[in-house]
């Protein structure tokens, strides 16, 4: 189960667009450099939904400069971003690989939009 991040959504009206890999919303345009993982190779926004509402979250995940993900179609988030539903402690369901990023240096990202697409 992910914190709720009350300290930051108490503050903002607005809902968040985009949630990172540890579940703190997001509100400005997705980029790969959100990545809260500063050695990250690669990044994922993904499209998943809680199990129990059916709400629906664009998420981040991450990959460090050691291992990393040759079918991105086949990543689970885990339980979705909190948002006062009993789904909150159940895992999400995994619907589109939205953007993949990689990088080989710490500054220069590209999108494969070829491993993008429907989760398995």
């Amino acid at each position: 189960m992910k914190n709720d991040y009350p300290d930051i959504t108490s503050r903002i009206t607005e809902q968040p667009t985009w949630y990172d890999s540890n579940g703190v919303p997001r509100y400005g345009e997705f980029t790969p450099d959100g990545c809260p993982n500063i050695y990250a190779r690669q990044v994922f926004l993904l499209l998943i939904s809680c199990q129990d509402c059916g709400e629906q979250f664009r998420v981040e995940m991450n990959s460090g400069w050691f291992g990393g993900v040759d079918n991105p179609r086949e990543l689970h988030y885990g339980d979705p971003p909190a948002h006062g539903c009993v789904g909150d402690t159940m895992g999400c369901t995994d619907w589109r690989v939205l953007e993949v990023w990689g990088r080989e240096n710490a500054m220069d990202w590209t999108r494969y939009p070829d491993q993008e697409g429907r989760m398995v």
